[in-house]
């Protein structure tokens, strides 16, 4: 059977927590049977989603061809947000094929269509070209097929080779590695997948910008030289109220490639607000920082070359470690150093920026769009943003513990300085 080896993706497999959520409000008369149609027929152009994940006895991983595997696409009894809580406990079977489940609910002037669905297959971006190809088959218009193409990792730049300290203790770690770890399997998973979600519930929380105060926010940004993204950063670093380290997703997607992949890497700032200075100030100096590690070829791809350094069965072992199914110290080092093990820290980001997807198919109409990254097991606070339209809509993802008040009112506190503005 036809396989394509995963590198970059290796981080998703094992993860416990990988579901993408889109909440997307349509405007326009239809059918439940017409909306189930569009979404078969997009699902038939997307290689991707005609694909299953396997691994060797030598420990990698591919994508191979496989039937089709029958998606979920069920009217919600409840609301978006205890559905896409509710489907974070049950594991996509990957293993079978299953990347993506759907979810729509009748609302007055249309439809609300939730996406959820695995990492693996796609990061947010590709999902919001996927939603576009949905639009254009419930307005009759074809679409183009969407072959596999993942980002090719041989094709990093050389300046973003791993420095020789950093490489030297990657390669005795997994020397180590090789000598006392071992290879996991899907059976693996999904008995970790069910003690991770035992006793663990998330919770959901959005907020809204549009018309007048979207387009304030806009003439801000363009008045100061500051990134709508930048302004976002600082007004939670504000909310924080310490020195927070951030964690943002940074594309790497070549412009007008509209495929279905991970084309993204990660980059991290740390800054405390200065509130003797203005907030114009204290934004430009956390831009000068996003920059100074996006504009630096080193440091924007340092991720992906450290991780794909890394054994790839030692990736999968990390989280094993970090979720108590697995004891080793290899992989205890590597989770602690990532985070995973103890109290997560700090604010991750993922701006999806302005969509670049139209709102309008015809006789229909995307009013509504609302992005929930998966809550990553390094960060207390995950940050989704997506803009359509007149509208920027921000979402919140956290578990459900002692600190869910503070919590909620960083996040309100937040958007309350940006409104502010």
């Amino acid at each position: 059977m036809e396989k394509t080896k995963i590198d970059k993706e290796r981080t998703w497999i094992f993860s416990p927590v990988n579901n993408i959520s889109l909440k997307i409000d349509l405007k326009g008369s239809i059918l439940e049977e017409q909306l189930k149609e569009a979404i078969r027929d997009t699902i038939n152009h997307y290689d991707m989603l005609h694909q299953k994940i396997i691994i060797d006895n030598e420990g990698n991983a591919y994508y191979q061809k496989a039937e089709l595997f029958e998606p979920v696409i069920d009217s919600m009894g409840s609301d978006w947000r205890e559905v896409a809580r509710e489907q974070e406990k049950h594991p996509f079977a990957i293993d079978k094929g299953e990347f993506i489940r759907f979810f729509y609910s009748k609302a007055e002037t249309g439809m609300t269509l939730l996406i959820i669905a695995h990492h693996i297959a796609g990061d947010g971006i590709s999902f919001t070209y996927f939603v576009q190809d949905i639009m254009r088959a419930i307005s009759g218009e074809k679409i183009e097929y969407k072959k596999l193409e993942l980002y090719n990792m041989d094709k990093l730049p050389k300046e973003a080779s791993l420095r020789a300290p950093i490489a030297w203790l990657i390669k005795y770690m997994n020397s180590k590695w090789k000598k006392t770890g071992r290879k996991f399997d899907f059976d693996d998973y999904y008995n970790m997948y069910d003690k991770y979600w035992n006793n663990r519930e998330t919770l959901i929380y959005t907020y809204s910008l549009e018309d007048e105060m979207y387009d304030s926010i806009c003439r801000y940004s363009i008045e100061n030289n500051v990134t709508i993204n930048s302004m976002i950063t600082t007004a939670f670093i504000r909310a924080s109220s310490e020195l927070c380290d951030v964690g943002m997703a940074a594309s790497i997607r070549e412009k007008g490639f509209s495929g279905m992949g991970n084309y993204a890497t990660g980059i991290s700032v740390k800054y405390r607000y200065i509130e003797k200075t203005s907030f114009v100030e204290n934004a430009k100096m956390v831009q000068k920082k996003i920059y100074d590690k996006l504009d630096d070829t080193s440091k924007r791809y340092f991720l992906l070359q450290f991780m794909r350094s890394i054994e790839p069965t030692l990736i999968d072992a990390i989280y094993f470690n970090a979720c108590n199914a697995y004891n080793n110290k290899t992989a205890e080092t590597f989770s602690k150093m990532f985070g995973y093990n103890g109290n997560p820290k700090g604010i991750s980001i993922t701006n999806l920026t302005k969509l670049p997807i139209e709102t309008k198919y015809g006789t229909y109409e995307i009013v509504d769009f609302t992005f929930v990254p998966p809550l990553v097991l390094n960060a207390r606070r995950i940050i989704g943003v997506a803009s359509i339209g007149n509208k920027m809509v921000l979402s919140l993802h956290l578990n459900k513990d002692a600190e869910v008040k503070e919590h909620r009112e960083f996040f309100y506190k937040g958007m309350e300085y940006l409104k502010n503005l």
